[in-house]
């Protein structure tokens, strides 16, 4: 990965794509949109640029061929040109909240492709709108696609002057896949082990949650007996204190990290192992996503929709709160506040046809960015192809 590629004259040969400043929600959608890019085409060089500095984040890309990572220029003097004619971007990517309107203008006349994603409009450039002044307005009509993702967006983007040649309404776009692994042979062993019995998942509890979720166990299991919990820290390292506490409560304990094994008896299992959320996920068909009774962290909940698992979650959700807002949206998500709603939720969760109605409609939401991403790819694609065309 290079820094400022440009200024030591290291432009890489072909095409190359320009990613300008994505907002920090965009961020990872933006790092899967390269990550896909470069998948499609072989040879394609990357640059991804921030405001005033080299961007700080990588998404992940850190070891992607061919990307770079420079300062954008200001908007001012030959600062501009001369970035441009470094870099000679084949297609350029911006974002309503960071979109250098004189960048923008002059990359078109150099023929660059312009391509705008869009969540939502600023506060600024509706207030531009609604005054009459149109300098956006004549921006927006340089733009190859405006890819909306939403439709108020789109309709948004329609009064804004967007025609309806330039607008694809996309939905938000993917960030990635939200695939945990695991081992497949650990994952039948431990099934055959649990040999059916019911079970749910307490995924990455801070310590303060887990006398509510033990508490809610307590009241679920007078439903089913022989309900199994898999509780699972947020610091393994806590493990065995927890296990010791929870025997001293009165519960059959079984402990991961000692090589224990959930028997027949076992009440807890207490999964203290690093690395290994994607094979409690596949196990558990209810997941109760820790960190989100008061500490707004826990692990993506996306992790549990893609697996399978039906979620529930509490009142604090400032972790992923995207992911946390389109779940709910979708009725993809039980939330509970206490451990009264809690235990009501687990055993609401508990019938397999509820479970799997709630795992079905979470595993769309998680899933639906990927069909978004993949018409952005192909568009942009196409451009590269008349591009090079010509």
């Amino acid at each position: 990965m290079a820094r400022d590629a440009a200024e030591q004259g290291a432009r890489p040969q072909g095409p190359v794509v320009w990613l300008h400043a994505p907002p920090p929600l965009e961020r990872a959608a933006a790092a899967e949109l390269i990550r896909a890019l470069h998948a499609e085409r072989a040879g394609l060089g990357f640059l991804v640029t921030d405001t005033g500095a080299a961007p700080d984040w990588t998404g992940g890309l850190g070891r992607l061929p061919g990307l770079h990572l420079a300062a954008a220029p200001r908007e001012t003097g030959r600062q501009v040109t001369d970035f441009l004619a470094a870099w000679q971007p084949t297609i350029a990517i911006f974002y309503p909240e960071t979109l250098p309107m004189t960048v923008a203008t002059q990359a078109h006349g150099r023929r660059t492709i312009l391509f705008l994603i869009a969540r939502e409009l600023p506060e600024s450039w509706r207030t531009r709108w609604r005054l009459g002044t149109n300098p956006t307005r004549r921006v927006l009509r340089r733009f190859d696609r405006v890819f909306a993702q939403s439709r108020a967006c789109a309709d948004q983007m329609k009064a804004m002057g967007v025609s309806q040649v330039q607008l694809s309404p996309c939905g938000p776009l993917s960030e990635g896949s939200a695939v945990l692994r695991c081992s497949e042979a650990e994952r039948e062993a431990l099934a055959r082990l649990m040999g059916g019995r019911p079970a749910w998942l307490a995924a990455c509890t801070r310590r303060a949650e887990e006398p509510v979720v033990v508490a809610a166990h307590s009241a679920a299991i007078r439903q089913a007996h022989r309900l199994l919990l898999l509780l699972a820290p947020d610091d393994p390292a806590r493990g065995p204190a927890l296990a010791r506490r929870l025997r001293d409560e009165g519960w059959a304990v079984t402990l991961r990290s000692e090589d224990e094994e959930p028997e027949t008896e076992t009440q807890i299992y207490v999964a203290d192992t690093e690395g290994e959320l994607g094979l409690w996920l596949r196990l558990a068909p209810v997941t109760f996503v820790g960190g989100t009774f008061a500490a707004d962290g826990g692990p993506d909940p996306y992790h549990a929709a893609a697996l399978g698992s039906a979620i529930i979650h509490g009142p604090a959700t400032g972790g992923h709160p995207a992911h946390y807002r389109q779940l709910a949206a979708a009725g993809a998500a039980q939330l509970a506040r206490d451990e009264h709603e809690l235990a009501e939720a687990v055993a609401d969760l508990l019938s397999p046809d509820r479970a799997a109605e709630l795992a079905s409609a979470a595993w769309a939401v998680s899933t639906e960015g990927s069909t978004a991403t993949e018409r952005v790819v192909r568009r942009m694609l196409e451009a590269l192809d008349l591009a090079e065309a010509g």
